[in-house]
């Protein structure tokens, strides 16, 4: 729809897109609702959407053979996802939940294909930041395997804090920050384990807590 075309100029997907791109995006797009702990798609499935993030947030997580949850990401307002399964045509590799009330942009896999082969200059976009989120990911691998404990919750917390914290001049604040066992699931770890890390940190001076509040001081990180 075409009024969505505005909403696509700060999603980073189109964010490099010409005004009449996005209006031929706006034109396939639909939209539908999603209520707190709704799940949108999960692992196996056929991947046959995009989704964007209009409002609300999502979990992508996976879980293992003894059902415990390892969340991969979240995904807020102007985010994306789902758009792997839709280029190589195979299941979902991951399930997607919503943290809490979601409006959701969704782009079917036939109008998504004959879109990018229609237009080039969107197929180019699309596959640069497909590459950034490639080289994220590789990061966040390298991370969960080399890092201990302690320097996973740090980096973690640091992540969100450059994505969505306001930066001061010696430090950043994480207005609502994940709970503890959302930490956990990203970090593999427990949720004691977590309290732990979170408690030498504090002492250390790189973490203050105030509730779901967290200032962070990365300057004095020793990792």
């Amino acid at each position: 729809m075409k009024r969505y075309a505005d909403n696509l100029r700060s999603v980073h997907l189109f964010s490099n897109l010409k005004d009449n791109d996005l209006e031929t995006i706006s034109r396939i797009l639909y939209m539908n609702t999603y209520h707190r702990g709704q799940l949108i798609f999960q692992e196996g499935e056929e991947g046959n959407a995009l989704f964007i993030v209009l409002s609300g947030k999502v979990k992508i997580s996976l879980y293992d053979e003894e059902g415990r949850e390892y969340v991969l990401d979240e995904i807020g307002k102007d985010g994306f996802f789902g758009e792997l399964a839709l280029i190589d045509e195979l299941p979902r590799s991951a399930n997607v939940i919503a943290m809490e009330t979601c409006d959701l942009l969704i782009i079917r896999r036939n109008d998504f294909m004959r879109l990018l082969m229609e237009n080039p200059s969107i197929s180019i976009n699309i596959l640069k930041v497909m590459a950034g989120r490639l080289r994220a990911a590789d990061t966040r691998i390298k991370w969960l395997a080399f890092l201990n404990v302690e320097g996973r919750v740090l980096r973690y917390l640091l992540d969100i804090a450059q994505r969505t914290g306001i930066r001061m001049k010696d430090y950043i604040i994480i207005e609502k920050g994940p709970t503890q066992i959302e930490i956990a699931n990203s970090c593999g770890c427990s949720r004691e384990t977590v309290s732990r890390m979170m408690t030498l940190l504090v002492k250390k001076g790189i973490l203050s807590v105030r509730r779901k509040q967290y200032t962070l001081y990365p300057e004095t990180r020793t990792y």
